[in-house]
């Protein structure tokens, strides 16, 4: 049977931010019940480890509540599921578990605060990093690659023509040639998607889907922050390709709240 995965891009999570559209996302969930969700990485935004923020922007963040707004935000973005697997277990109905993925991205605390520890070993084991299985999910290691139905998932992939090993850049064609395998990644904002139709019926598919946000980033300027922004549903997964259904926030914040 052909499956359905449901992508959720990086949702750049920090104190202070509107979430609404993660419990939309939810409901989402509840109503269209894919078999698998994505949690594609960059959950956590951490800016209290931002390195490449200057001394003056560091200062006063806090690193526990920027962990505490990530966690809430799971928290909340699952509670619709939750509530349906309860009622679907006191009414004896079979319940709906979808599997649960969770690729982890550059920003999450399971990077950054082990860099801080490398830096300052007298640090270690002060900060609680929250170990994301508890919520469900299997974990992905940043970079690491899980395949689902010939697709490839990791937050972003590495360039292995480039001699460096950069990660994978420009137009969805060119990285779909790069790479030479169908793939989903986060990381950039906006959305690209791609397909190249090869000989013998094989399809490759490609998805860069890196922004699931309301709020904007200060260090794009005020021209920067208008991109893309949404989940992705993969519909007839097989072989590496699917039916691609995106769905803005838009019209998940209007229809699903």
């Amino acid at each position: 049977m052909k499956k359905r995965i449901l992508v959720i891009p990086d949702a750049q999570v920090k104190e202070g931010v509107p979430l609404d559209h993660l419990k939309a996302a939810g409901n989402y969930i509840v109503k269209h019940k894919p078999d698998i969700i994505v949690v594609i990485g960059d959950w956590w935004d951490m800016p209290s480890l931002n390195f490449y923020g200057k001394r003056m922007e560091l200062e006063g963040l806090r690193i526990k509540k920027d962990i505490e707004a990530g966690s809430k935000a799971m928290d909340l973005f699952l509670a619709p599921l939750k509530r349906l697997q309860a009622r679907q277990k006191k009414n004896k109905k079979q319940q709906y578990k979808p599997r649960l993925v969770f690729t982890v991205g550059n920003h999450e605390p399971h990077v950054r605060v082990p860099r801080i520890y490398k830096d300052h070993p007298e640090l270690e084991g002060m900060i609680e990093i929250p170990r994301i299985e508890d919520w469900g999910f299997e974990v992905v290691p940043f970079l690491e690659i899980i395949e689902i139905e010939g697709i490839r998932f990791s937050h972003y992939f590495v360039n292995t023509h480039s001699a460096k090993k950069m990660p994978l850049g420009g137009q969805i064609d060119t990285m779909l040639k790069n790479a030479g395998f169908s793939f989903v990644q986060g990381h950039t904002q906006g959305l690209k998607m791609g397909k190249h139709y090869l000989a013998g019926g094989v399809c490759r598919l490609g998805i860069v889907a890196g922004s699931f946000y309301q709020h904007h980033e200060e260090y794009m300027g005020p021209q920067g922050n208008e991109h893309w922004r949404g989940i992705i549903m993969l519909n007839e997964v097989k072989d590496g390709s699917a039916d691609v259904c995106e769905i803005s926030l838009n019209y998940l914040l209007r229809k699903y709240l």
